[in-house]
């Protein structure tokens, strides 16, 4: 028995795995998933690769997984756990529905515990992945309030819910004893975000879902986004990495400056509204301050439509 292994020095493991088909999220004959500590001498661990991030936390009683990337992925991140720990994983967290955040979640059998938003449950519901046998995969815990706290003492976990943003079922999930906090899909990256308005998302309510969480939630000083860009830097593309390097992960500030975006985004929106301007003319003529000039805007023309079409409403 291993137990539970904090890493001391670099560890690879090499993984190449059958693509599934229809898979286009890595390349035929590999999926890749890195798994790097988030502090060294700690059990919080981030894994990239394959959708969205995933982090784990390997306690005495089992590892906890939070979001499970794509169909197909399930297993190499419980390869990847393996290199670490000998326990089971008991739990998981998904921060919102999408697939490339719950698609690994039917490749955990020795998971007990499935917790997400009710909303989140309620869409997870209408997915074809989770429908006859697949069904035992979908949440039965159900977050419903603001703030919900799982364990105590070094693992205590408190899960967030502020409103809607990406969409109508996202989670913030935070390590107060460790100062880790993972926004999820609303906070994916220095970028403009993907709102899911078919499912509750909300280009209106976004800043001040984000503004919410900015001020209610203390003493965090690690921050992990929902996606890899911005994250850390590419290693070895055909290994699996346990690594005690800390990535570079984002700061408190950062989430700050996000949502002052968002607010500055919704804002420069509604001014191009009121001064009569067509969606394509409010896109190519936004005007948002200097500092956010290394942003991904490629969403920046759905979310001008998107908001537009909520201020109609």
């Amino acid at each position: 028995m291993k137990g539970i292994l904090v890493v001391s020095a670099l560890m690879t493991v090499g993984m190449l795995l059958p693509a599934a088909a229809g898979d286009q999220s890595q390349p035929q004959g590999s999926r890749i998933v890195r798994m790097r500590t988030l502090r060294p001498g700690d059990i919080v661990y981030v894994l990239l690769g394959g959708g969205g991030n995933t982090l784990a936390l390997m306690r005495e009683d089992g590892v906890v997984v939070i979001d499970t990337k794509l169909p197909g992925w399930g297993q190499p991140i419980l390869d990847a756990i393996q290199a670490a720990t000998d326990r089971p994983a008991t739990m998981i967290i998904n921060t919102h529905f999408h697939a490339d955040h719950t698609g690994g979640n039917v490749e955990f059998p020795t998971v007990t515990e499935i917790v997400a938003h009710e909303r989140t449950k309620a869409h997870m519901q209408q997915m074809d992945a989770f429908k006859g046998s697949n069904a035992r995969f979908l949440p039965n815990m159900t977050v419903t309030g603001k703030k919900t706290t799982l364990f105590d003492g070094p693992d205590r976990i408190d899960l967030y819910h502020f409103g809607a943003g990406h969409t109508d079922g996202d989670l913030v999930v935070v390590f107060p004893e460790k100062r880790i906090a993972y926004f999820g899909d609303l906070f994916p990256s220095k970028a403009a975000p993907f709102i899911d308005t078919a499912n509750g998302g909300s280009g209106v309510a976004f800043p001040q879902t984000l503004a919410s969480a900015v001020a209610e939630i203390k003493g965090v000083n690690q921050v992990v986004t929902g996606h890899e860009e911005g994250l850390v830097t590419e290693r070895d593309p055909s290994a699996v990495s346990v690594d005690i390097t800390t990535p570079r992960t984002m700061r408190w500030s950062d989430v700050q400056e996000y949502a002052d975006f968002n607010r500055d985004f919704l804002a420069a929106v509604q001014e191009a509204r009121q001064a009569g301007k067509t969606v394509d003319e409010a896109a190519a003529t936004l005007r948002l301050p200097e500092n956010y000039k290394a942003y991904d805007m490629r969403r920046a023309k759905a979310n001008v439509e998107a908001i537009y079409s909520e201020l109609r409403k």
